[in-house]
C-alpha cells in the first residue's frame, strides 16, 4: 500500500485525479459481474464519493434473469460499499437506500 502510495505521489498525482470516471466504473461492472448497465448516478455515500450503477441481469433459464438491481461502487477503488450489515435483529442497512439519497424531496401537504 504505502508503494503504491509513494509511486502515485511521485508521479504527481493527487488522490482526487485517481478517482475512476462513469465510463470506466461501468466497463468494470459489467465485465466484473456479466450484467448489462441500465444508468449510472454519481452520489455521496457514508462520506466519499461514489456511484449508483443500476444493472440488469442477463436473458436466460434461471430464476434472476432480467432482474434489476443497483450497486453502490466506490468512485476511488471501484469496489462495492455494503449496503447492509449484520446487526442485533438481522440484516440492516449500512446507509440510507439509494432512492432517498437521489431521488427529490417531496413537500408534504398540511
Amino acid at each position: 500500500m504505502a508503494a503504491i502510495l509513494g509511486a502515485t505521489l511521485a508521479l504527481g498525482a493527487s488522490p482526487a485525479a485517481a478517482a475512476l470516471s462513469a465510463d470506466q466504473v461501468k466497463r468494470q461492472v459489467e465485465t466484473r459481474y456479466g450484467v448489462t448497465v441500465l444508468r449510472i448516478e454519481a452520489v455521496t455515500e457514508q462520506g466519499r464519493s461514489a456511484y449508483a450503477v443500476t444493472i440488469m441481469n442477463p436473458g436466460g433459464a434461471f430464476n434472476e434473469a432480467f432482474q434489476v438491481n443497483t450497486l453502490v461502487i466506490d468512485a476511488e477503488t471501484g469496489r462495492p460499499i455494503i449496503q447492509y450489515r449484520q446487526g442485533p435483529g438481522g440484516m440492516q442497512p449500512a446507509a440510507p437506500p439509494v432512492s432517498a439519497r437521489t431521488s427529490p424531496a417531496t413537500a408534504s401537504t398540511p
